[in-house]
This record gives structure tokens, C-alpha cells and sequence, in this order.
């Protein structure tokens, strides 16, 4: 797999974690809308997709080409309802697919996603995204090797990663993220710098879980952003100290569910994955509770 920087990590316990994690609200939000109904109508929640209907009108861009991205009815393959969503990734053809979302700036944000990685999905190139962007576009750009400005972009994708065969498929939860302030690699360019927990977290492939992403902008000029992840619930990962822009009207604004898979992270001719349940919102919304 390609160099992606130099590591940075900043741990915090699992407590301190989870007293952060709830700071914008006592209780999680998934808690307040059992089995996730009516939850699209509360104020803070800026996506809901469950993908129970027969179009992507929610988002505003989608990238597939025949077979990359489709509706899954197999009820072994969907977590919630009767459908979720597959991405396939065929070398030679395309490199798996994409939904992306813009939406208005905000300076914290939590996207809350179902995946279920397929029993022979073998390592994944890139995943899925928050995007703070001086951008109004509603496609996702590109920037791979650049240093953005601290006006411009920055970004974080959580992913699993291999590390040169370090962990089995599909590799160990990190974060893989761009900002003006990352280190630089060895060829001069700018490969984003990894964020990656003391303790490796591998999925299983072939089982549903519920991961959480929260990205916080800092207050320039101020090094006080952040990025943490959950998994099924349980705090993972929580970096702290960092400079993520240099203006307060960089916002986040945009979600992009990514499944990118290439030649270099992968001889599988083919590979996929199945998504379901998101919510992004702009507080902690925790894994989905049972209709009362």
C-alpha cells in the first residue's frame, strides 16, 4: 500500500473518552428514536439513510459504473429493513464506488454508518470520509500528494489498513487525514498522516458492525480539534491537538461513503462491501437501539 506520512497519535483513556463523546447530550441520540424511526426529523441530524427506497435522492453524487453500486435485498447482506447497499470493486473495470453529500458547515461533526465487509473483501485503498472544504461543488475532489491550505480543505477518512501485511483483511481501523499542518513523506509530497489507536482494532469479515466517526474543528488559532471513532458503541480512538485550519469559516461539510480499492492494496479481482443505517449529525448518535 502507498506511504501515507508519518503516525501521530494522542491516546486518552476509554473514560475521558466516553465523557467527551457525550458532552452535547447526556444521552445518545439513537436512544431517543428507536429502531432509528423518525430520527431524519431531528433538529441536529443532518443525513438519515437507511436505503429502503428505490433511488439515492439524498445524495447529491453518486459514483458507479454498471455493478459498482447497488441495492442489496439478500436479508443475510442488510442490518436494518429489507435493503442496504453494495459496492463492488472490480480490477480492471472501476475501483469500487462512492455516494458523496454536501451539506452546511459545521464545526463538529459525527456520521454514524452499518458495514459489513464480505468474507473474501481483501484490503481497501480508501474509505470513508469528513470533508471540510471552501468548496460548493457536489462531487468530492481530489488532492492525493497536495498540501492543502489552511483556508481550503481538510479532511479525515476512517479506514482499514493493512500496513504491509502487518493485519489481516481488511486490515486495522486508523484514521488516514489531510490538513495544512501534516507532515510530509519522503518524496517531497503530502500522503495524509495516519491516526491509529494503541490498540489495533481488525473487523471480521462477514458481520455487521456499527462505527462512528466525529471530526472537531479547532478554533484557530488554536491546535484544539479533534477526531475520535467508536465501534459498536465502545470508544476506540481519540486524537486530540490538532491544527485542522486557519479560519473559523472552513467548516465541515461533507460526507462522503467511499469504497476506493486498487491494484495496489489488492490482487482480489473482485471485492465488496455493504453499508446501512447512516446518520450524520452534529451530536453523538450511538448504534441503533430496539423498537420499544
Amino acid at each position: 500500500m502507498p506511504h501515507k506520512g508519518a503516525f501521530v497519535l494522542i491516546w486518552l483513556t476509554a473514560c475521558a473518552f466516553a465523557a467527551t463523546a457525550n458532552a452535547a447530550s447526556s444521552v445518545p441520540l439513537s436512544e431517543l428514536y428507536p429502531g432509528d424511526a423518525g430520527i431524519a426529523s431531528d433538529p441536529s441530524v443532518i443525513l438519515a439513510e437507511d436505503f429502503e427506497g428505490e433511488r439515492f435522492d439524498a445524495w447529491d453524487n453518486r459514483g458507479a459504473q454498471d455493478g459498482a453500486l447497488e441495492l442489496e435485498r439478500d436479508p443475510s447482506n442488510v442490518h436494518g429493513g429489507k435493503q442496504s447497499v453494495r459496492m463492488t470493486a472490480t480490477l480492471g473495470k472501476d475501483n469500487g464506488s462512492y455516494l458523496f453529500k454536501r451539506f452546511d458547515g459545521h464545526d463538529d461533526v459525527y456520521a454514524r454508518f452499518y458495514v459489513k465487509f464480505a468474507e473474501d473483501c481483501d484490503y481497501v485503498h480508501h474509505f470513508v470520509h469528513l470533508v471540510a472544504e471552501n468548496n460548493a461543488n457536489k462531487w468530492p475532489s481530489g488532492g492525493a500528494g497536495l498540501l492543502p491550505a489552511g483556508d481550503a480543505k481538510f479532511s479525515t477518512g476512517l479506514e482499514p489498513t493493512g500496513k504491509w501485511g502487518r493485519y489481516p483483511p481488511p486490515g486495522a481501523w486508523n484514521f488516514y487525514s489531510y490538513w495544512w499542518q501534516m507532515k510530509g513523506a519522503p518524496d517531497g509530497k503530502y500522503w495524509g498522516n495516519s491516526f491509529e489507536p494503541k490498540t489495533p482494532v481488525v473487523p471480521e469479515r462477514g458481520r455487521w458492525y456499527c462505527v462512528e466517526m466525529r471530526l472537531t474543528a479547532n478554533t484557530p488559532p488554536n491546535a484544539d480539534g479533534e477526531q475520535a471513532f467508536w465501534i459498536d458503541g465502545v470508544p476506540v480512538g481519540r486524537f486530540g491537538g490538532i491544527n485542522w485550519r486557519n479560519t473559523d469559516a472552513l467548516k465541515v461539510n461533507a460526507f462522503w461513503l467511499l469504497f476506493y480499492v486498487t491494484g495496489q492494496s489488492t490482487k482480489n479481482p473482485i471485492n465488496r462491501v455493504y453499508f446501512d443505517d447512516i446518520v450524520v449529525a452534529t451530536r453523538y448518535v450511538g448504534p441503533k437501539t430496539d423498537r420499544r
